[in-house]
């Protein structure tokens, strides 16, 4: 739903150069990353998994270097706060064990690093924001149907829903994968990766919160100071 909504546009205004970029930036983010993302929620939940994948956003500040950015100095205390917040997390209320969710999240984190710099080399080589939005999600399109396929849970595809909740589904891809995925490109594209990733660093603590107030997740006091301090991290590695 997403492609086709940003194919038209694509065309219109061109997808510029860069293309190969955004197309390996898809399969690498939003069919790996986001995978490992949603194997990890389902092993802790997404008041847990969300914090400890958003380190993903201080690591893209230690890898801007490599797509032509500033990296201050101030990271590497961000880097630390970093790890006692993932620490923490990973220690947080509860019977289950973590070890496997911290896993795939972290993993989850790594993969979208390396999706997001992507993103910058293919603005940076004159890619469009809707041509490399478009080429991104396209590729996970695929990619993902192909794995389906492979593994055949393509016949898992979940049947009976009704036309209120397909049309839900419908506004959650086109206003997630197509508008906000071009608004990121966007945003990275005018004031670099290393800036843009901070916009999201809300994320991990605003996903405890609504989980409690949902009455969806309990989150403990452990979880709540992870979070709380991963996000502080990532907020000091940009206004230092």
């Amino acid at each position: 739903m997403s492609a086709v909504v940003l194919a038209a546009p694509a065309i219109l205004l061109g997808f510029g150069a860069g293309l190969e970029y955004s197309i390996l930036s898809g399969v690498i983010t939003l069919a790996v990353g986001d995978s490992l993302f949603l194997l990890s929620i389902g092993e802790m939940g997404a008041s847990i998994a969300t914090p400890v994948a958003y380190t993903y956003v201080l690591f893209v500040q230690l890898t801007a270097t490599t797509v032509g950015e500033n990296v201050p100095t101030a990271n590497f205390l961000a880097a630390l706060m970093v790890i006692v917040g993932v620490f923490l997390v990973s220690r947080g209320g509860g019977t289950k064990p973590r070890a496997r969710g911290v896993a795939l999240a972290v993993a989850g984190a790594l993969v979208w690093t390396v999706g997001q710099d992507l993103i910058r080399v293919a603005t940076n080589a004159g890619g469009s924001a809707v041509g490399v939005a478009f080429g991104r999600v396209i590729a996970a399109s695929v990619a993902l149907f192909a794995a389906a396929l492979v593994t055949g849970r393509v016949k898992a595809w979940p049947r009976g829903f009704t036309r209120r909740e397909y049309c839900f589904l419908a506004l959650v891809a086109v206003s997630d994968l197509a508008v906000g995925s071009l608004l990121y490109v966007y945003s990275i594209s005018l004031v670099g990766v290393a800036v843009t990733v901070i916009l999201t660093s809300l994320s991990p603590l605003l996903t405890q919160i609504l989980s409690k107030a949902l009455g969806k997740e309990s989150p403990s006091r452990l979880d709540y100071s992870g979070g709380a301090l991963i996000v502080a991290a990532v907020v000091l590695a940009v206004i230092l």
